[in-house]
């Protein structure tokens, strides 16, 4: 008789009308069985989401799992949030993006050690009738700058501050990094002018954490050296391509340029990186690789580097 995972991957497949009689019904029974009782309800919080392809990649994931997983697009406005926690309490957990990162922890029972680490959830797990809250996008920024031979060291600068930016910063600090956060003019002058609590007292933190005093400064006016620079913003997304969150110029002393968007591919910002000599990486490996932390929390199960690096692969052709 075949292995519990095999028989259900056949079975997906139909290969069982060509098996003896007696494998195939065992085969359909287990996997109904597996459909009926042991499917797993998940999905993404954000809003806007049409550019997910969040629901194929944790399709892609869930092979390698026993039980498969029904994965929605939950595109919930800041403004409904509260109206459909209801909704999202009926789920086994879900990934949460842009702008939900920060919102959502008022609504959760408890956060992990991985969001208290970093002020901000990417991920929510039902857990003995609680909620509660993970970051697994820290896990997926180290494996993708291992993968891409990039250092997290020295001088960083983030450009955005929403949660992932929150959490760039907070991992480089507890790295020893120095940290430059980039934003809009408008919010340094409202830094300066004291109308920024929220900015002042994440400055004092990354400070506290790393050892070095850390920047504010407008995002058209970087004229430092950096080691590494972290677009945290979804500026240059699909479909808004033809746009970058620094200028041309300020590139040319950086050393790495890490973009976190990943549709499209490349863009804007990575091609004009290559163009001034920086070595490059996008968005794609992070999200692979937080995607499977998320699901090894939800399943109690670990992915092999070999797993994941086949589904990325196959994340990456969808964008070629």
């Amino acid at each position: 008789m075949l292995y519990f995972r095999e028989i259900c991957n056949r079975a997906d497949k139909g290969f069982f009308f060509k098996e003896k009689r007696c494998e195939k019904d065992c085969a359909y029974v287990i996997f109904k069985q597996r459909r009926r009782f042991a499917m797993k309800k998940a999905g993404l919080l954000g809003y806007p989401l049409g550019h997910s392809l969040s629901p194929q990649l944790h399709q892609k994931l869930c092979r390698y799992m026993d039980e498969p997983i029904e994965y929605s697009i939950l595109e919930i406005s800041t403004e409904n949030l509260e109206n459909s926690w209801p909704q999202l309490k009926k789920l086994d957990g879900f990934n949460v993006t842009i702008p939900h990162k920060l919102r959502i922890k008022a609504y959760l029972d408890s956060l992990d050690v991985s969001a208290q680490k970093h002020g901000s959830v990417n991920v929510v797990a039902k857990q003995n009738g609680k909620y509660i809250g993970y970051n697994t996008d820290c896990i997926g920024f180290v494996r993708c700058m291992e993968g891409a031979g990039i250092e997290i060291s020295g001088k960083v600068c983030v450009v955005g501050l929403g949660g992932v930016g929150r959490m760039f910063a907070t991992e480089c600090a507890y790295h020893g990094c120095s940290i430059t956060f980039a934003v809009r003019k408008k919010h340094v002058e409202e830094w300066k002018a004291g109308q920024k609590a929220d900015l002042a007292a994440l400055q004092q933190e990354i400070s506290r954490i790393s050892g070095h005093s850390a920047k504010i400064v407008a995002s058209d006016e970087l004229e430092e050296d950096f080691d590494l620079l972290i677009n945290a913003s979804p500026v240059g997304m699909y479909p808004n391509v033809e746009v970058m969150p620094v200028k041309k110029q300020s590139l040319k002393s950086v050393k790495a340029v890490f973009d976190c968007i990943y549709n499209p591919r490349e863009t804007l910002l990575m091609k004009e990186a290559k163009a001034a000599g920086c070595q490059v990486c996008g968005g794609m490996p992070m999200l692979v690789w937080q995607a499977a932390a998320a699901q090894e929390i939800w399943y109690g199960k670990t992915f092999t580097k070999e797993q994941v690096a086949q589904v990325l692969a196959e994340m990456e052709e969808i964008l070629a």
